[in-house]
């Protein structure tokens, strides 16, 4: 093994040692460097020695999910005949990876793509081939910004060598060759990370401090709200919190009939039961970390709403937004109805569904349906949920 690639893993070995950050995902929108060293196995027909390769790939999230990346790899070697043998190759390349479980800390990915090898001999004139690949490899993040990477790629070129003396020499022929590389990726920009954060207070001004204060902006100060982080918008008693005004036990912002009369059984709707079979149907659309588009991803999910919509005219529709719990609950609050918010007007403009049989919600962190302390815990979390009901 080359002194070059035993450094590298001694640096690689050194940096696992730190302890790292829980925020490993891989970012939608950033960009990333990849140094890198390993071992080329050189196809036996064309009598070049293996050796050590040294590469460098730069690339672009294009989501969590799929990624776009130029690579650039340089093979220092020999020919096993002639006196004048030294042979540099050159692998530039441009593909798409897949990365599978983005969130997670141990992140497997496939990739594909080709470009050109070039080889520059010593012993005569340069050679460019044209080379396609395919391979995969995995991540391990150590922390937000930085990953140890593992790579595996299976390159076919097609060689055409008559310009030079070889004993396997003839008019062309298809090459398989082997590099598995290991390195370290940076990660740059792409989604902001949001951390709660203790910050020290700023002066207040003495007359300030008398002010009251209303957190959850639901018009009862917080010095009097038992219930001091409601949802924006929804409807609260006189301590702060849900209103169920006729007591029904279905809370306003959920009850489609705030009339119905005390003790009459009604449904999850909050109306009157009805002899009709009640039908419902509940999906989960999933979104990125601060992220509230609605993107194609999502289509499949919202056409399967759509559908249920048309078949039941009558029906009213509520959109459901959730958050994860990093950021200030504030702004988790208007991250989640804002998710609504867009799903809502996907409905509406890309469904033709009657905007007036929508209405939303936004839920912040207040309801996650898994733990918080995990990155999967947390993807599970970012959602909207959409709620089709008599």
């Amino acid at each position: 093994m080359s002194s070059s690639i035993k450094s590298l893993l001694l640096i690689i070995t050194g940096i696992l040692m730190i302890e790292g950050s829980a925020l490993a995902e891989i970012r939608a929108g950033a960009f990333t460097v990849s140094p890198m060293a390993g071992f080329h196995v050189i196809d036996g027909s064309s009598n070049i020695d293996d050796a050590a390769v040294y590469g460098l790939g730069l690339g672009y999230n294009l989501s969590p999910e799929w990624a776009l990346e130029a690579d650039f790899r340089y093979t220092p070697t020999e020919l096993d005949y002639g006196k004048s043998n030294d042979v540099e190759i050159w692998t530039v390349s441009l593909g798409g990876s897949y990365n599978f479980m983005p969130a997670s800390d141990l992140t497997p990915y496939l990739s594909m793509g080709g470009g050109i090898m070039n080889y520059d001999f010593e012993s005569g004139p340069n050679e460019t081939d044209v080379m396609g690949y395919y391979g995969g490899g995995i991540r391990y993040s150590f922390d937000e910004y930085a990953a140890l990477r593992f790579d595996a790629r299976h390159l076919l070129s097609y060689r055409n060598d008559d310009r030079i003396e070889s004993p396997n020499s003839g008019s062309g022929r298809m090459e398989n060759n082997l590099q598995a590389m290991i390195g370290l990726t940076f990660q740059f920009g792409g989604a902001p990370v949001l951390l709660k954060q203790e910050a020290a207070p700023l002066p207040v001004p003495k007359e300030a401090k008398k002010a009251p204060v209303d957190s959850d902006h639901d018009r009862v100060f917080d010095g009097q709200d038992k219930c001091p982080a409601t949802p924006l918008g929804a409807r609260v008693d006189e301590d702060g919190c849900h209103a169920d005004t006729d007591g029904d036990g279905v809370v306003d912002y959920l009850d489609a009939c705030v009339d119905t009369p005390k003790g009459t059984k009604v449904d999850q709707q909050g109306c009157l039961e009805k002899a009709m079979d009640v039908v419902s149907l509940t999906i989960n659309v999933r979104f990125g970390f601060d992220k509230d588009k609605v993107t194609p991803f999502h289509y499949s999910e919202l056409k399967k709403a759509a559908d249920f919509i048309e078949n039941y005219p009558s029906y009213l529709v509520v959109v459901i937004g959730h958050a994860d719990d990093r950021g200030t609950e504030e702004y988790n609050q208007r991250l989640s109805l804002r998710r609504a918010d867009n799903v809502r007007n996907a409905l509406i403009g890309k469904y033709k569904v009657a905007a007036d049989r929508i209405s939303t919600v936004g839920f912040g962190e207040t309801l996650p349906i898994a733990e918080n302390t995990t990155a999967e815990g947390r993807a599970l979390n970012r959602r909207v949920e959409i709620n089709i009901n008599p």
